[in-house]
C-alpha cells in the first residue's frame, strides 16, 4: 500500500509505502470536525444565556478567552488545569475583562460545544477509504461526554476502532501515555502507528515523545514549527489522493 506526496520544502514527489501502518491514529478538533465553528456556535450561546452584549467585539472576546491556556487546560482536564470555582479561575475572569460567573461560564461553553460536531469537508469519504484497510482511532483532548456526544453528531462513530480522551484516561496530549493506551487499544506499536493532527504543541509533541509518525495538518498553511513529520497537507481529507489500494 502507498501513497505519493510532496517533499517537505521541497516539492519533490516522493512515493512512501502505506502498508508499515495498521493503526492510524486522529486529533479529532481541527483535523477531523470543526473546532472554530463549534466554539463560535458556544461563544454565541454564552452571550444570549448570559445576556451580554451582541456584538462582534463581545463575540471575539469571548472566542480569544476561549483560546486562552486556562480554558484550554481545564478543556483537556491537564493536570496543571484550574478548578472553575477557585479563586484562581475567577482571578483569570477578572484579569480578562470577564465580569461574570466561571462556573456558569464554563458550564455554557461545553453545553454550546457538544452540540457540534460538523465533519470537515471531505473527512466521511477519507475515513470510508481508509476503514477497509486500517485501524482507524481518535486521540482527542476533552471531556468524554462533550465529545462522545460530538462525534454522534459527526457521522464518524461507525468508522472508528479505538476513542481515547483526556479526561476519561487521565492523560493529555502531549503526554505520550495518551498515544501509548491508544497503541495498546488498537493493538499497534510505535512503528506501525500514524498519527494526523493540526496542533505542533499538542498533536506534534505527542507524536514524537511517543516514537509515532506524525502527519501535519494546517489549514492556514503554516508549517514552521519545527518537528519531525512524514506528510504536510493543509486539509486532513487530502490523504485521499496519496492512498492507494493494497494491491497496489
Amino acid at each position: 500500500m502507498r501513497f505519493h506526496y510532496h517533499g517537505i520544502g521541497t516539492g519533490e514527489v516522493i512515493l512512501m509505502d502505506f502498508s508499515k501502518y495498521s493503526t492510524i491514529l486522529f486529533d479529532l478538533d481541527g483535523t477531523l470536525v470543526n473546532y472554530a465553528g463549534a466554539q463560535k456556535s458556544a461563544a454565541e450561546y454564552i452571550v444570549e444565556v448570559l445576556e451580554l452584549e451582541k456584538s462582534s467585539n463581545t463575540l471575539n472576546h469571548i472566542l480569544r478567552f476561549l483560546e486562552d491556556k486556562v480554558i484550554q487546560d481545564l478543556e483537556a482536564c491537564k493536570p496543571s488545569a484550574i478548578e472553575p470555582g477557585s479563586n484562581e479561575m475567577r482571578q483569570a475572569f477578572s484579569k480578562a475583562g470577564l465580569g461574570v460567573d466561571p462556573v456558569e461560564f464554563i458550564e455554557l461553553y461545553f453545553e454550546g460545544l457538544e452540540e457540534h460536531g460538523e465533519p470537515l469537508p471531505g473527512i466521511i469519504d477519507l475515513l470510508g477509504v481508509l476503514k477497509d484497510s486500517f485501524s482507524i482511532g481518535i486521540v482527542s483532548n476533552g471531556p468524554g461526554s462533550v465529545q462522545r456526544k460530538r462525534l454522534e453528531l459527526s457521522g464518524l462513530m461507525e468508522f472508528l476502532d479505538v476513542i481515547v480522551l483526556s479526561c476519561e484516561v487521565g492523560s493529555a496530549k502531549p503526554d505520550p501515555e495518551i498515544l501509548r493506551y491508544a497503541m495498546k487499544l488498537a493493538d499497534s506499536k510505535t512503528y506501525d502507528t500514524l498519527l494526523v493532527g493540526d496542533s505542533a504543541g499538542s498533536d506534534m509533541g505527542a507524536a514524537n515523545a511517543a516514537g509515532v509518525d506524525f502527519v501535519f495538518v494546517r489549514p492556514d498553511g503554516d508549517f514552521s514549527a519545527p518537528g519531525p513529520r512524514v506528510l504536510e497537507l493543509r486539509r486532513t481529507a487530502d490523504m485521499a489522493k496519496y492512498f492507494r489500494s493494497k494491491t497496489d
